[in-house]
Order: structure tokens, then C-alpha cells, then sequence
């Protein structure tokens, strides 16, 4: 139906207990393994951190920085050797520079640092590749060109006039003393060359909201990086992100019992029912908008309050509605098919421009081919469960024109039922095998309380099957009757 009207696949929800992907409110700052340890600083700072995910150039979790790692990291830094312990690039130099400081000549050098680091004290001591920081009364620009120097940072205070030297590497001007320039170039080291192997708890967006909050809660980490399925970060959050998270919001449609729902219904704000079924044991914290109607398809409510709302669906809208209703009503044919459902799938055919009865058959048929389908597919795909009185049951039906040809694979079937009887506990498993031709089901009954069957219908199944003429509803015509067998055993 929906390759018929163009219309994409939706997403199939496994469960909507709250997980990490649905907070709202995150921290999206983070730290590559590349950047300097002063850009960390920053973000700590303005952010209130006192640590940060550090990922790698593939944007994937490695590890974690924690403040008290970039202090320990100063304490030890040796500022002559800084480029041989810390390895780190002149990129990372000037990101630290930047703010006050001009390339005054040459062309600024990229990459790593191979040399040392020398000051106004080492000046004879320069070597190839080093990198030299003096100030205008240092006399040694020269002598630190023909020496090697890589580059020179010219410390001078923002007034002072720099006179052409007319050398052939690159000169910064930094508008800064040489203590705080120091200062400033140990910052430009790296975040990976600090780091050192640690324990962390990081969380996955699939991760359950309840199932982390203990881990959180009783860990002495403020923060916690979360990374999705590839590995890749997608957040970082504490302990406040989740205080008050508001729980998911859902409208029920064509159900109404916590059992017949998706996973985790019972952590969800339920705000609106739409349905056409009998109404369960549930509960809800709040009132809440019920439209319920004893017609055969939810589609026909559907249709009646886009009416009341003054809005036309489009063809593609009208043809999907049109389609629930054919195929809820068989037709028309189906016990449960009002005047109500005629009346709005006529309305809805004459908007999709369809011919309803041609259209409907040539659904039904199509929609009756299992060729692709496994046993467990075949019993889950129409599958619901009730309880009845002291019986746990499940009830699954299928639509065919071929009932013979799907009890070929019987022995699989039954396989399939069995498994699920033993997951769920079931007392009973009914597969209605419904014969959209010849109107009419035959039943496969599995499980210890298959006298359910027979007492409800007041039939003799044989070897587990059994044949109910004019029976096509589930609501209306099985449902009904089991419960009212349940009731005196």
C-alpha cells in the first residue's frame, strides 16, 4: 500500500522508554585530541567544566581531559624541552599567539615543531630548527639566522618601532613580555600529549534514561561523554539534563492496553485515544481526549475529525484511510462494518480518485501473499495478546486465499507459535486464518488451554484445527466468545 501511493516506510519505534538521543538539552562542546591544551582551557572556562570528551580526527570518543590534568601538565613542563616532551605544531603556537600578535616577516612555517625552544639567555646556544623568542635589546636576530633558528617571536611592547632586520625567516611580533609569551607558547601543546590512560563511563544514545541515572548519580565524574552506534560523539551530559526530563508524548491509535502497545508505554505521557476496540484495565495519570466509536476501522473516527476540523486530506492521505478501511471491513463484508465506514470510504475513494471495489480486491489479494514471510513473521504480523480471566492468550490472524498452501509449512508454524507461548507465558495461542473469498476462518489452537476453543465455539478441533463458517472479525467474532468461555473455567 505504501510503495502504491509513494509513500516512504515510517520509522518502527522498539520502544519509547526515554533514552539519551531524546534529551533535548545537551552539551555539544568537546575537544580534539590535536587542539591545545589552552583552547580546552577556554571552553572550561567559559563553559563551567571541569573536564571534556577529547575525540579523535574521525570525530570518535578517546579519552577525557580533566582539568586538573592541564594544571599537573604546567607544573611539569620543562619550557626548553616543551617541543620534545609535548610534541606539538606551529599552528597550535599561533592559535596561542594570534590574539597579539603579526608576522612581520617571512612566511609563518606549518607542522610539527622539530627544535627548542631558547630565550634571551640561550641565544648561543641555538641550534637548526629551534625556535627563538628575544626582545628588540637582544642584539642576537642575526647570529639566530645564521645559527638556524626556525623562527623568531620579537617580544616589545605595542608602542615600540621594529626596524627591517632583513633576514630571511619569519619574525612575529608579539605585543607581549617574554615571561608571558613563554606562558602562552606552553599552552599551544597539545591535549593528547597531557593525557593519560583512564577509566571513564561514557553512555550510548540508545542507553535508557533509568538505566543510567544510578551509574551518574553514584560516580564521581561530572560529566559524561555520549557517542552514537559508530562510535562518534554526540553530546556530553550531567546529572541536571536528566533531573527533569519530561516524559515522551504519545496518542494511542487502534489500541488502547498497555500489552497491545510498544515497548515502554507506561513511562510515556499518554495525551489522546483513538480507537475502535473494547477499552482494557489501563490507567493514566491525568485526564486525557478519548475518541472511540463502534465502527470497524479507526480510520472512519480519523476521517470524521479531519471533517470536523474542516481539512480535506490530499489523495495520498484519502487513499491510506481508504486502504484501512477496505481492509478492516474486508469490503465491506466483515460483522464489524457499519454504514459509518461505507459512508467515509466512499467519501474517501471519490477524493483518492479510486474505485474502491476494483482497488479493494486487488489490496486484499495482494496483501494475502506470504511468499517472503517466515513463520515468525506470519504469526507476529497481526498478532495481539488479551487476558482472559486466569488465561494469558494471543490471538494472530491472517488474511489469505490460499489456507491449504499456508498450512504447508504447519509444522513451522506451530515451531514459531511454541516460542512464543514459552516467551510470554501464554496459556493460548490462536492462529485465525481468515479466507477473504470463501468468508469464512480456520483456527490452529496451541497451548495448554486449547479447550478455551472448543468451550467458546462450542466446536471439536481436530488434531488443533478447526473450521468457523461466516467467522471473519476477531473483534466481533472470537474475542467475544473466548472471553466468555474464560469466564466459567
Amino acid at each position: 500500500i505504501l510503495d502504491y501511493f509513494n509513500v516512504e516506510k515510517p520509522q518502527l519505534l522498539a520502544t519509547i522508554k526515554p533514552q539519551v538521543k531524546d534529551l533535548t538539552k545537551v552539551e555539544k562542546e568537546l575537544i580534539k585530541e590535536t587542539d591545545s591544551i589552552q583552547k580546552a582551557l577556554e571552553i572550561m572556562t567559559t563553559e563551567n567544566y571541569s573536564s571534556l570528551p577529547v575525540v579523535n580526527k574521525n570525530n570518535k570518543l578517546v579519552n577525557m581531559v580533566h582539568i586538573s590534568e592541564i594544571a599537573n601538565a604546567y607544573l611539569e613542563m620543562s619550557t626548553r624541552d616543551i617541543f620534545f616532551d609535548y610534541e606539538t605544531t606551529f599552528e597550535n603556537v599561533w592559535e596561542s599567539l594570534k590574539d597579539f600578535s603579526v608576522i612581520i616577516s617571512g612566511v609563518y612555517p606549518t607542522g610539527k615543531i622539530e627544535g627548542r625552544l631558547r630565550g634571551v639567555s640561550e641565544l648561543a646556544k641555538i641550534s637548526k630548527g629551534d625556535v627563538v623568542i628575544t626582545t628588540l635589546f637582544s642584539g642576537h636576530i642575526k647570529n639566530a639566522e645564521k645559527a638556524g633558528a626556525k623562527i623568531i617571536f620579537l617580544c616589545v611592547d605595542k608602542n615600540d618601532q621594529i626596524p627591517d632586520y632583513n633576514i630571511n625567516i619569519p619574525i612575529v611580533r608579539v605585543n607581549k613580555g617574554i615571561f608571558k609569551t613563554f606562558k602562552m607558547i606552553s599552552q599551544s601543546v597539545p591535549v593528547k600529549s597531557i593525557l593519560k590512560h583512564k577509566t571513564f563511563s561514557h553512555f550510548n544514545t540508545t542507553d535508557f534514561i533509568e538505566d543510567i541515572q544510578d551509574i551518574m548519580k553514584e560516580s564521581s565524574q561530572t560529566n559524561f561523554p555520549v557517542v552514537n552506534e559508530d562510535g562518534t560523539i554526540f553530546s556530553t551530559i550531567r546529572s541536571k539534563h536528566i533531573m527533569n526530563f519530561g516524559k515522551n508524548e504519545v496518542i494511542l491509535v487502534v489500541h488502547n492496553e498497555n500489552s497491545q502497545s510498544v515497548d515502554g508505554i507506561e513511562t510515556a505521557k499518554i495525551l489522546e485515544i483513538v480507537d475502535h476496540h473494547k477499552f482494557g484495565n489501563f490507567e493514566t495519570s491525568e485526564p486525557l481526549m478519548i475518541r472511540a466509536a463502534a465502527v470497524g476501522c479507526t480510520c472512519t473516527i480519523i476521517y470524521r475529525l479531519f471533517k470536523e476540523e474542516g481539512i480535506i486530506p490530499d489523495k495520498t492521505i484519502a487513499g491510506l484511510m481508504l486502504s484501512a478501511i477496505l481492509s478492516d471491513t474486508l469490503i465491506f463484508k466483515s460483522p464489524t462494518c457499519t454504514p459509518k465506514d461505507i459512508k467515509a470510504a466512499k467519501e474517501l475513494a471519490n477524493i483518492a480518485g479510486l474505485d474502491y471495489q476494483s482497488y479493494g480486491m486487488k489490496m486484499l489479494i495482494a496483501g494475502t501473499s506470504l511468499e517472503d514471510k517466515t513463520p515468525d513473521e506470519i504469526i507476529t504480523m497481526d498478532m495481539k495478546e488479551f487476558s482472559m480471566g486466569n488465561f494469558q492468550t494471543a490471538v494472530a490472524q491472517i488474511n489469505t486465499v490460499d489456507i491449504d498452501g499456508l498450512l504447508n509449512n504447519r509444522k513451522d508454524l506451530e515451531s514459531a507459535m511454541s516460542t512464543m507461548i514459552d516467551k510470554n507465558n501464554y496459556n493460548l495461542f490462536l492462529l485465525v486464518m481468515t479466507d477473504i473469498v470463501n468468508n469464512g476462518s480456520k483456527i490452529l489452537a496451541l497451548g495448554d488451554s486449547t479447550e478455551l476453543v472448543e468451550k467458546g465455539f462450542n466446536i471439536e478441533l481436530i488434531d488443533g484445527i478447526a473450521w468457523l463458517e461466516g467467522v471473519v472479525s476477531r473483534k466481533k467474532q472470537i474475542i467475544p466468545f473466548l472471553v466468555a468461555a474464560s469466564q466459567g473455567m
